[in-house]
C-alpha cells in the first residue's frame, strides 16, 4: 500500500507539470476536479488534447456539451415613410434597351436525410474513442456561449407627397416609326420658352445616319432637346430653346434647367408623312405620351 501510495502522489506532480507546458492550450483546457486515478488512465490523451487549442471544440462536439444561449435587448427607432396627396409622376430617360429577365435557378432538392460522419483529428489516429472520451472528461471545457439579440421597434412616421418614378427606354432598338406614343410626342409651347431654334444633322453625319441615332441625340446628346424629326432622305432636325425661363427639378446635362415649366407632351397621332413622327424631349414636365 506504501509504494501504491507514493506511486500515486508520484503522478500527480508530473501531471501538473505536463499540464503547464503549453500555456497556450490551457488558455482553453484545464483539468476537472476528478479522480487523479481516472485520469492517469489517459495521461497520454490528455497530454495530445493540451498542445492542440482546437481541441476544445472537438472534446465540447464529443461529449454533446450543449450551448449556452444568452439572450440580450435593444430597443431602435424605425423611420415609416407613408405619402400623401395626389401622387405625382416623374419620367427617368435611361439609354439602350431595358434589361431583359434574368432565368431563375431552382435549387436542387435533396433526397433522403443528410448525415455527418463524425471524424476524428489526425493526431488521436489509432487511439480508441472510450481513451478520447475519458480524456475529454478529464479537461475543463468551457461552456460555448451563443447570444441572441431581440430588437424592440419604434416607429416614427414621416409623411411625403406621393410621387410615381417611370423608367423610360425611349430610343430601344429597334426604334418603331409613325407610332404615337414615346419616343414620339408633340410638344407644347409654354411661356417659359422665350424662342426655339433648329439644328440639322445630315445623312453623312453619325447624328443624322439612323432614326436611332437621332433619338438618342435628342433625348441624352444635347441640352434641352425639345423635339427631334427625322426624314430618311434628309436627316436629323432637333428643336432646342433659345432661352428657358424657369427652373425645375431633374436638373442634369441635358436638362440643365431640369422639368421645364408647362412642357407637356401629348401623343402624335398625326405625324408627318415624310419623316418617322415628332419625337419628344426629356425635359417635360407632363408626359401624356407614354
Amino acid at each position: 500500500m506504501y509504494l501504491s501510495s507514493a506511486l500515486f502522489t508520484g503522478l500527480v506532480p508530473w501531471f501538473i507539470i505536463h499540464a503547464n507546458a503549453s500555456p497556450l492550450a490551457e488558455a482553453n483546457l484545464v483539468e476537472r476536479s476528478l479522480p487523479a486515478s481516472e485520469c492517469a488512465k489517459v495521461t497520454k490523451v490528455i497530454s495530445i488534447l493540451k498542445v492542440h487549442p482546437e481541441a476544445t471544440s472537438f472534446c465540447s462536439s464529443f461529449l454533446g456539451i450543449k450551448t449556452k444561449t444568452e439572450t440580450t435587448t435593444t430597443v431602435k427607432t424605425s423611420t415609416v415613410t407613408s405619402t400623401t396627396g395626389t401622387p405625382s409622376t416623374t419620367v427617368v430617360f435611361l439609354p439602350g434597351n431595358p434589361p431583359s429577365s434574368k432565368e431563375r435557378r431552382e435549387a436542387e432538392a435533396l433526397d433522403g436525410a443528410q448525415f455527418e460522419k463524425r471524424e476524428n483529428p489526425t493526431y488521436l489516429s489509432g487511439i480508441a474513442s472510450t481513451a478520447i472520451s475519458s480524456g475529454c472528461e478529464c479537461l475543463n471545457l468551457p461552456t460555448l456561449t451563443a447570444t441572441t439579440t431581440k430588437t424592440s421597434t419604434k416607429t416614427a412616421t414621416t409623411k411625403v407627397p406621393a410621387t410615381v418614378t417611370k423608367t423610360v427606354y425611349p430610343c430601344a432598338t429597334p426604334v418603331p416609326n409613325r407610332i404615337p406614343t414615346v419616343p414620339y410626342g408633340l410638344a407644347s409651347q409654354p411661356p417659359s420658352i422665350a424662342g426655339t431654334q433648329n439644328t440639322r444633322y445630315y445623312l453623312d453625319t453619325p447624328e443624322g445616319a439612323s432614326v436611332e441615332a437621332c433619338c438618342n441625340l435628342c433625348y441624352f446628346g444635347i441640352p434641352n432637346c425639345l423635339q427631334a424629326f427625322y426624314y430618311s432622305y434628309q436627316g436629323c432636325v432637333v428643336q432646342q430653346p433659345t432661352e428657358v425661363t424657369s427652373t425645375g427639378p431633374g436638373v442634369s446635362s441635358v436638362c440643365p434647367n431640369g422639368q421645364i415649366a408647362g412642357l407637356i407632351y401629348n401623343p402624335d397621332a398625326n405625324a408627318d408623312p415624310r419623316g418617322t413622327g415628332d419625337m419628344a424631349g426629356p425635359c417635360g414636365q407632363t408626359y401624356n405620351n407614354l
